[in-house]
This record gives structure tokens, sequence and C-alpha cells, in this order.
């Protein structure tokens, strides 16, 4: 393709604008060569086979925006450089973030969307920074453009724009200002605290927050958000989003759930009743359909976990505008996994229902005929040790459960990509705080500390730092993915 001379004025990074000219050929992946779906694998443009080793980064466009906006230029690029070094080649950000003229703690500040229709264009610019930056070296991402959960503003900010800023129910989250606190200012540690809030059950926020999918006039704000996004021209490189490759994804937000469950059932109880009149269904059906009239060359997931079980993973993603499935496998949140157990039984436990849920998911997707993507894991390091010590959530706790565990599960979801019947087309671990530790963490002038883990949980609690061993179990993954191609069919 024709070597295109873009001479563009960066935003200033925080020691004034810079003048650079960048070529095509400075770039890892070409802004033509879209990644699609055929079978039960993902390709690209040349037709070769594209396994996801990803990782979430959600704070990508907050880090890459200016520095008074709270930015983090340098470490952008540090941990960019470090996550291209052990073979990452897909990121899961934030491309959504909505703030309020009232107080709403626990999300990321300042949010990229102030009020309906009105953006922040320094945060904007981050996210213009963001993908540049992984473009030049050869990743991917996936745009999530909503929440579930109150940590980016999300549905419930929606919804509570079209109730004249009604209060968010919100349930007890993580507040870096509650005690224990550090004797510098700024620096933890924090609680989970009802401080600022009146408390509610996770029922009532989510029932709040899934009115979404029944208020026509937070639908149709989410959709202008949507379509603003999708249509954007990147202010670094002159892309337009819609027209980019480095977006493999644009997905419709990140943990959608079921509005009316029947009850919960199977392992764990996590399973629910299956409600064919459930109101999830149909606004899938609707925003997926927006999304493809608006980027038909881009793919489409919804964000679903599985936890859900195989009706409702079945029904969501059973759509011909969802182009594969998601999972996400979180067995301390579900009540499979105790930090502060150290017994081999307790990791064994972990280990085997991963197995299992890997092998189910495939099974299920591979019946509706779409490819799934592990899209969130993680585990705690090995917090028995740091029980009784000022914070649980120490970055000088082990790892040797996080260890055997990715082993574990990105193992099973390696396997299943090897299977002739398979569905797994790679994983994407949660989540890289790279060179942040929560033993240093000073929060920004917005209340932010940005480690791996949102504003509304505690920070290093999932975290994968850039010398955790887990990083070079993802690096092997790629090798061995690789390797495994080179000696197998594409497709």
């Amino acid at each position: 393709m024709a070597r295109l001379l873009v001479s563009i004025l960066l935003a200033s990074l925080g020691s004034g604008a810079v003048l650079s000219s960048r070529t095509d050929d400075q770039y890892g992946i070409e802004p033509g060569d879209f990644v699609s779906v055929k079978g039960l694998r993902f390709t690209d443009s040349k037709g070769g086979t594209h396994y996801v080793t990803g990782l979430n980064y959600w704070a990508c466009m907050n880090l890459a925006a200016d520095d008074s906006v709270g930015g983090n230029y340098s470490r952008l690029i540090t941990e960019l450089d470090q996550m291209a070094s052990k073979g990452v080649n897909h990121l899961r950000i934030m491309a959504s973030s909505e703030g309020a003229p009232t107080t709403q703690p626990f999300r990321m500040n300042p949010p990229l969307l102030q009020q309906p229709g009105k953006y922040n264009e320094k945060v904007f610019a981050g996210l213009d920074r963001c993908l540049d930056e992984m473009s030049k070296r050869g990743m991917r991402a996936t745009m999530t453009l909503g929440d579930e959960w109150q940590w980016s503003g999300g549905f419930g900010q929606f919804v509570s724009w079209t109730q004249n800023n009604t209060q968010i129910p919100y349930p007890p989250s993580w507040n870096l200002s509650a005690p224990p606190q550090r004797e510098t200012p700024g620096t933890g540690w924090g609680n989970y605290t009802t401080i600022g809030i009146d408390a509610a059950p996770w029922d009532d926020f989510q029932n709040f927050a899934n009115l979404m999918y029944s208020t026509p006039q937070a639908e149709r704000w989410y959709k202008d958000h949507i379509k603003t996004v999708i249509n954007r021209e990147n202010t670094i490189n002159g892309r337009i989003y819609k027209e980019d490759a480095t977006i493999m994804t644009w997905q419709l937000a990140n943990e959608p759930q079921a509005q009316a469950p029947l009850g919960y059932e199977g392992p764990y109880g996590i399973y629910l009743v299956p409600n064919s009149e459930d109101l999830l269904f149909p606004w899938i059906n609707r925003i997926s359909a927006y999304i493809r009239g608006l980027a038909p060359k881009q793919l489409i997931n919804v964000g679903l976990e599985g936890k859900q079980g195989q009706y409702y993973f079945q029904q969501a993603h059973n759509f011909t505008t969802v182009d594969y499935a998601t999972t996400h496998c979180w067995v301390q949140n579900w009540g499979i996994y105790d930090m502060y157990n150290s017994s081999g039984a307790n990791l064994q436990q972990a280990q085997d229902f991963a197995k299992a849920f890997i092998h189910n998911s495939s099974v299920w997707a591979a019946e509706i005929g779409k490819p799934v993507l592990l899209e969130e894991f993680g585990m705690a390091r090995d917090n028995w040790q740091n029980q009784y010590k000022e914070y649980p959530y120490l970055s000088s706790a082990s790892t040797a459960h996080k260890d055997a565990y990715f082993e574990t599960i990105i193992g099973a979801a390696m396997d299943e990509f090897k299977s002739s019947s398979g569905a797994y087309v790679g994983t994407c671990p949660w989540a890289y705080g790279g060179i942040w530790r929560p033993e240093t963490e000073h929060a920004n002038e917005f209340g932010m500390v940005w480690a791996g883990d949102p504003p509304h949980e505690s920070p290093g609690w999932y975290d994968l730092y850039d010398t955790d061993e887990a990083m070079n179990i993802v690096s092997r993954q790629q090798k061995n993915i690789s390797a495994w191609l080179a000696n197998h069919t594409s497709i």
C-alpha cells in the first residue's frame, strides 16, 4: 500500500507540544488488516490464523492522556513495551467512562463522557494516543463501550441521567481515603466503605443499572456515545476508528447482567435458571445491530462472563451481529477459592473448576458455531502471607497458587484451541499493573492510582506486575501457539 506521510501535531504530554511525522511503515498494524471469523477461528486479512495473547489494560486512555488530566505518558510507554516484549498482541481497554454533576465516588476520573454529548477532549485524545501506540507495537484492541458496574460510571450513570441525576444505589466499594491510612497523604491503604453513600445490596445496584435495557432515553444517549467513538478521527494518526484494524472488536459492555433470572442453579449456585423473556437478549440484539451498521469491518462481542450458564451463554451470543463469545472466570469472586487458604486442596478446587468451565464453554460455543475468548480471569497472590499485615494485598506476597492456576487455565484454553472441535481462540488475563505497586502508590490530584484493579476494588488484588512469573506464562503461551501453528493447518 502507499506509504503516506502524515504530519501531525501531538497534544502536549506535559512538556510542550511536539511536532511529529510518521509513515505507515512505523505501524505494526496496517489500517486495513482486519481480523475476521472463519469457523471457530480468527483470521487476519492474509488468511493466517490469529490467536489472541492478550491482557486487560482498561485504563489505557487515562494513562495516555495529557498530564493535566492525570495521564502518565512515560508509564504508558514503559508498560506497552513490556507487554509487547512478552508477545502480547491484544489489549482490552475502556472506550467509555461517565461522570456526573452529583457526587459519584469509586470510578475512573476524570471521565471521558462528562454528561450526555459533552466529552473531555483531553481524555479522548488519550484514547487516540493509546490506539496509536498499540498499533505501532502490533497490538489490537477490544474497545469496551459500556459497563454494568460502577467503576467507570456505566449503565447506572446513564440511568441516573434520565432520572434527573438521582443518586446511584452503590454497594460498598473500595475507598482509598478510608482508614487505615499511611502517614503520607494520598498513599492508601483504604478499605471497603459506605462513606459518602447509602450502601445498597448488590442486587439493588444491579437492578438499577439494568434499567438500561428498558429506558429509551438512556439507550439513545448510549447509542450516541457509540456513534461518536466509532466515527472519531484519531488526532494522532488521522485514522477513523471504524476504518482502523487496530480496533479488532467493539464490545457492547463489560459484564452486562441478566435482567430477570428466575433463580440460581448448577455448581456453586452461579448458573441462572433460564428466562427466555429476559430483556438482556433483545438489548443485545438492538445494540449489536446498531454497531454493525456503523462499523461493518470490525468484530462485535457482548462482554458476557459465562457464569450465567449454558442457556444464557448461547442465547446472548447466538445473534448474527455477534461474531464471537467471551468468558470471564473468577474463582474467588464466585466463592470457589479462598486467598487466605494456603492448602493444595483449595488450589486444586480452583483448577478443577477452571478446567471444567473452559471445556464446557468451549462446547457451548461450538454448538452455536462461534469462537470464544477467555477475556478475564485472575487470582490473588499468596495473600495468606499478608492476612495479619497492614494491607492484605502487598506485592511482597509470593505467587505459587497464582502461577499454578495461570498454567492450568491458560493451558486449558490452549488445549481447546488445538482440538479439532475446540472453540477457544486465546486468553486475556486481568489486569496489567506493570510498574505500579501498592507500597509505592500515590493518588494523583483526581484520586486515581491506576492499579490493574479498578477504582471500586482493592488496589493490588488481581494485578499482574512486570516482574511476575505470570507474565512469563503469558509469554510462553504465545510461543507455544506460534510453534504449534507452524506445524498445523491454519484453519
